[in-house]
């Protein structure tokens, strides 16, 4: 790494935050629930976080570009304290709907800066290696949230949930205080080559955003699967299967279990295999693994489907992030995070509405068929817009380069 101490900085920060909202997300729901809210009121406090997080990452994204990446990530901190401070301090939903909305703020301003901060402190040849050790703060903490909210608030009640949050945001400031360095913004000038593996000549305006329309496809299909797996996954292993809490509890674990355990030797592999046909054969495979959920009889199969996701999940995630990360230093990285972060949270919004609608009118087995379905057509824009016509760029290239005219403008240099 070029610098360990920002690296393992921006780690602490990352698994601090993850592991606070984690704990508190886990159980929001059961939460405002024992406020007394209901229908309108009960959804209203999770729309307005994911709408405030879609409507803001582009405009947070462009402005962590103009006001300066550490003074953004202290702000987007702060913020994220002081809504924690708010939870302990009150109980009206009024109020508390007005807190999500800024907690969807923080959350459109956190994501962007950290990881253009992690490009930084990483060599341009193991980015991938770097963003998947990175990604581990949060699998890592997203594991341990749900199980340690339920231990705080069997013994200390949504007090104790609150009181853990607002320590560990106030964790993250410390080290952001401590780690982040008054760095300039990077200039095109001076922004990292990217791999030739993974260049292609661009021509005109649609080849210089093909990359970028092919990575949003693909993460807008993936965070539909997510969210479909996540919202309908356990109503199908306790209403269909008859399972018991705790076998479910595994099966929904064991896919972000196995991420956590191979982020680091996939970011890796990232680095010495193409990128784009990582995340192309893994989206692939994980939407077949979907398909496989509604025939899975009992608690092993089930397990070995989830686990076989996580690990083909694992094989495109660094991969993604790296060339994400390129396509910043193309377009302005800020903004590009900004986008990417609005159509990820489009994807978890539009995932469950999307399984809701199906189930009601075609049954709970569908709503896996058409996590599958949007994941493979996702997966084929992305292959039409980065795969086919890098392959064809290639062609082009190697013609013109061999041309009378091409070769003689090799012999000049």
């Amino acid at each position: 790494m070029k610098n360990r101490r920002l690296f393992w900085g921006l780690f602490g920060i990352n698994f601090s935050i993850t592991l606070g909202f984690g704990i508190a997300d886990a159980f929001f729901s059961v939460y405002v629930i024992s406020l007394g809210a209901r229908g309108f009121l009960l959804g209203l406090p999770l729309g307005i976080y994911a709408l405030s997080k879609i409507i803001l990452s582009p405009f947070m994204g462009a402005g962590a570009d103009l006001v300066g990446r550490r003074r953004f990530l202290l702000i987007s901190i702060s913020l994220y304290l002081i809504v924690s401070l708010s939870y302990l301090i009150t109980s009206d939903l009024t109020f508390i709907v007005f807190i999500r909305l800024l907690q969807g703020a923080g959350c459109a301003m956190l994501r962007p800066v950290l990881v253009s901060l992690i490009s930084e402190c990483t060599p341009e040849d193991r980015r991938a290696e770097g963003m998947g050790k990175f990604d581990i703060s949060f699998y890592g903490a997203l594991s341990l949230g749900p199980v340690i909210g339920g231990i705080l608030k069997d013994t200390f009640g949504f007090t104790g949930i609150f009181a853990m949050l607002a320590l560990l945001c106030a964790v993250a400031l410390v080290i952001a205080w401590a780690c982040i360095p008054l760095c300039r913004l990077r200039t095109d000038k001076d922004a990292s080559t990217v791999r030739p593996a993974d260049m292609a000549p661009q021509a005109g305006m649609s080849g210089q955003y093909r990359t970028f329309t092919g990575l949003l496809a693909f993460i807008f299909g993936r965070a539909c699967g997510i969210s479909l797996l996540g919202a309908f996954l356990p109503v199908m292993l306790i209403e269909r299967l008859h399972l018991s809490g705790t076998g479910a509890g595994m099966i929904i674990a064991s896919s972000t279990v196995v991420m956590t355990l191979l982020l680091y030797p996939a970011g890796k592999l990232s680095d010495r295999a193409p990128r784009k046909w990582l995340i192309f054969s893994g989206g692939v495979i994980v939407s077949l693994f979907y398909f496989l959920i509604p025939s899975a009889p009992g608690f092993h199969q089930m397990l070995l489907i989830c686990g076989g996701i996580g690990l083909f999940s694992v094989l495109s995630q660094p991969a993604s992030s790296a060339l994400l990360v390129e396509e910043g230093q193309r377009h302005g990285m800020g903004v590009t995070l900004g986008i990417f972060n609005a159509v990820l949270n489009l994807g978890f919004v539009a995932g469950p509405l999307i399984g809701a609608g199906i189930q009601s009118s075609a049954g709970l087995a569908m709503v896996f068929y058409a996590a599958g379905g949007i994941g493979l057509a996702a997966c084929l824009i992305f292959f039409a817009c980065v795969v086919t016509f890098s392959v064809v760029d290639r062609i082009q290239l190697f013609f013109k380069l061999f041309s009378p005219a091409g070769s003689y403008h090799l012999k000049m240099h």
